[in-house]
């Protein structure tokens, strides 16, 4: 009887230490991938390497391809990105445009702001505006304010000016968070 409960106690034993084991074998977690129009984002990619080749990030893309923020954005553990459609650019007057994509003040700037801190997807966005009543206020990576409100049931990024984005697709993931895409052009308050 001594020797049934040992061999079972040491069976008990092996067995538990396998599985615990086998928890740790594998550090691959499940990739999450997400549809738009013709692109496919994926969690398995920085933000940057997502919207490298998606027809609607031409202009976003050309920007991050070797500004130093982008170096910012991907060395950051986890972030939340607003990104800017083309459609957002291409809203403006081409001298507007042109008048924005020539600085690079200001295109480092505006990529700063729409990078917060934090995995934040659209859930818990209307979640804090339903406790708040209101506008809530993210810290971006700079340390500015950047507003978000829910109107009609529609996110709106808005910045101290009053001008808004509109978050018209949410919750893509990337390496490190998540990216939501926005249809217009904010931009820091140039002293907070």
């Amino acid at each position: 009887m001594l020797f049934k409960n040992t061999l079972l106690l040491l069976l008990i034993l092996c067995f538990g230490t396998t599985v615990s084991a086998q928890k740790y074998l594998s550090t691959d977690s499940a990739e999450v991938s997400k549809t738009l129009g013709e692109s496919t984002f994926t969690s398995s990619k920085t933000f940057y390497e997502n919207i490298e080749e998606a027809p609607d990030f031409t202009i976003l893309a050309k920007i991050l391809k070797n500004d130093p923020s982008r170096q910012k954005l991907e060395s950051q553990e986890m972030i939340t990105f607003f990104a800017i459609s083309d459609e957002a650019f291409l809203n403006l007057s081409k001298k507007s445009r042109d008048s924005i994509l020539g600085n690079s003040k200001i295109i480092n700037s505006l990529v700063k702001y729409l990078a917060v801190p934090g995995r934040i997807d659209s859930n818990t966005l209307k979640s804090e505006i339903a406790k708040k009543g209101g506008t809530i206020y993210l810290k971006t990576l700079e340390g500015k304010n950047l507003g978000v409100r829910e109107i009609n049931g529609e996110l709106q990024l808005v910045d101290s000016e009053n001008r808004t984005a509109t978050i018209i697709a949410s919750d893509f993931y990337h390496k490190n968070g998540f990216f939501h895409i926005i249809n217009a052009l904010i931009f820091p308050a140039s002293k907070e």
